[in-house]
């Protein structure tokens, strides 16, 4: 079954929370390269060994969690925090030192 909301014809997509930029603007972009890149972890993390595929999905996880922010427009980034799942100091911390 095929769905077809016709919302994305006019070259837009649509935000989390709300919100539609154009399809080729930088947030639809970073996130789409960053899905990508979890998704060659994911790939590696299929062919790893047990400790190094534990530490490959805690970094799909957090990659979800940029991926989150990217869809956001600036002004609905508080609903994030209200929903826990915008990434922390310690997140990008921990990032930054793989």
């Amino acid at each position: 079954m095929k769905i077809y909301t016709r919302k994305g014809d006019d070259g837009t997509t649509g935000l989390l929370y709300g919100g539609r930029v154009a399809k080729d603007s930088p947030q639809p972009v970073a996130y789409g390269d960053v899905d990508e890149t979890q998704a060659a972890l994911g790939l590696a993390r299929a062919a790893a060994g047990s400790e190094l595929a534990e530490v490959l999905l805690k970094l799909e996880g957090d990659l979800w969690l940029v991926m989150a922010e990217l869809a956001c427009l600036p002004e609905k980034l508080d609903r994030l925090t209200e929903a826990g799942t915008r990434p922390t100091e310690k997140d990008v911390t921990q990032l930054e030192t793989l």
